[in-house]
């Protein structure tokens, strides 16, 4: 049996994709004249990433997971659907066994555990207080498309190096953020997060971009890496075999009389 820390492991992957909910804001005053790439203004690249978002209503997708803190390294797959705006739901199997079932609405987080017949129900409010993170659906939601988060009330600047630009900012609450953007392909390739309140730091990779019939440019390998004195050292990064956009998918979730309460 797999003790329920494990599933707890996986609501925390939840929660540390939540640690950039702030309202987004397209605030940008500055410009860095970059080097090597043609000139971009703030505002002009921020309309290229705009252009480039991923806008679908239903996300299907499967992905292979790996989950490494300072003590354990643990692999499962999951099925992931989004709906957005609304819901996300995960159907997370080890060794093709189907062990946890997830879903997060705007807010709470169910975990169904199903090999200790075991559940347990968060709010995001709790996320926030236990892990010291502003819990938002609309974060997690815009960093499973692939979109860029921007942070409110910063200002922006902008410069090149190599074959990316660079988005550099600062928060008002205290949270150095950086955007890499492809110089050609204008696709968010990494973002990173410093929140100097806390002490911690996310770090997120999107790599193999992928051009969906629809259209768009898709990141199927994902790279998150958190640290802080609450977490220690989290690396979670996961690979999307498979992807459906658009398409109305059930996201089944009951709590059988059989299963217990754990807080």
């Amino acid at each position: 049996m797999i003790p329920l820390s494990d599933f707890k492991t996986l609501l925390f992957l939840c929660s540390i994709i939540l640690l950039t909910a702030c309202n987004a804001s397209k605030k940008a005053q500055k410009n860095v004249e970059p080097i090597g790439l043609p000139d971009m203004e703030v505002g002009s690249l921020l309309e290229k990433l705009s252009d480039n978002q991923v806008a679908v209503e239903w996300v299907n997708a499967k992905a292979k997971f790996t989950f490494k803190d300072d003590t354990q390294t643990r692999k499962f797959t999951a099925t992931i659907r989004l709906r957005k705006d609304s819901v996300l739901w995960m159907n997370v199997k080890k060794l093709s066994v189907e062990a946890a079932r997830i879903l997060v609405d705007k807010d709470s987080v169910y975990v169904l555990d199903r090999l200790n017949k075991e559940y347990y129900i968060k709010s995001l409010e709790y996320l926030s207080e236990e892990y010291h993170l502003p819990a938002d659906f609309d974060a997690l939601q815009t960093l499973i498309l692939g979109n860029p988060y921007l942070l409110e009330d910063q200002e922006l600047t902008v410069k090149s190096q190599d074959s990316q630009y660079q988005l550099t900012g600062e928060e008002a609450g205290g949270v150095l953020n950086d955007y890499w953007i492809n110089g050609t392909t204008f696709a968010l390739e990494r973002m990173s997060f410093l929140d100097l309140r806390y002490e911690r730091k996310l770090e997120v990779a999107l790599e193999d971009h992928e051009l969906q019939s629809e259209g768009f440019l898709f990141s199927t390998r994902r790279m998150f890496k958190m640290a802080s004195a609450k977490t220690g050292n989290v690396e979670v990064s996961f690979n999307i075999v498979e992807t459906e956009f658009n398409v109305p998918k059930r996201m089944p979730f009951s709590i059988s009389s059989r299963y217990k309460r754990v807080e």
